[in-house]
């Protein structure tokens, strides 16, 4: 097996060149840039997580159980991250002035008040807060209300940890 270094164009040839009956080529690191792509790694992940120290989340969620589940899988991944929660609308906005998170996960039905109505108002008071509507109920006005008042949607019946996980990753990212 013929192993050649795909690292920023290095090329150079390294490892096993024999037997001669396995004429096959493939792209792997040498030893040198697999070491420096190690550091690069290990710097991108403590660079996430300085980021995520400074972040902070709101959970507006009427469910206790749904509220604690998903605050538990954000500290798994994200254990820096503050997390605020807030089980209606009035509760929802004092929490948003005190604390002012950077990310709010809203849900539709809330008691006293609607979770897109509550996003809009949110969001002509601080239009950089990212708002992911997640809701029971996946209906085409939802849809298109979120699409107004709130950077993505989520129906609950289709959720997955990994999904919640990525799209706070993603977001860590690109607001870094």
């Amino acid at each position: 097996m013929i192993r050649i270094c795909f690292y920023k164009g290095c090329g150079v040839v390294y490892g096993e060149k024999e037997p001669l009956s396995d004429k096959a080529i493939t792209h792997g690191l040498c030893p040198k840039h697999y070491e420096i792509s190690l550091k690069e790694l290990k710097a991108e992940i403590e660079r996430l997580r300085d980021k995520a120290g400074g972040f902070k989340v709101l959970i507006v969620e009427d469910s206790t159980l749904f509220r604690q589940l998903l605050k538990e899988t954000l500290h798994g991944r994200f254990p820096s991250i503050e997390i605020y929660q807030a089980r209606d609308g009035e509760e929802a906005l004092q929490k948003v002035e005190a604390c002012l998170p950077d990310l709010i996960f809203m849900d539709i039905r809330l008691p006293g008040d609607n979770g897109l109505d509550l996003s809009k108002r949110i969001k002509s008071l601080h239009p950089d807060i990212i708002i992911v509507i997640l809701t029971a109920y996946d209906l085409p006005e939802y849809r298109e209300g979120s699409r107004q008042y709130a950077d993505y949607f989520f129906s609950k019946g289709s959720l997955t940890s990994e999904n919640i996980l990525t799209l706070v990753q993603s977001i860590l990212i690109t607001t870094g």
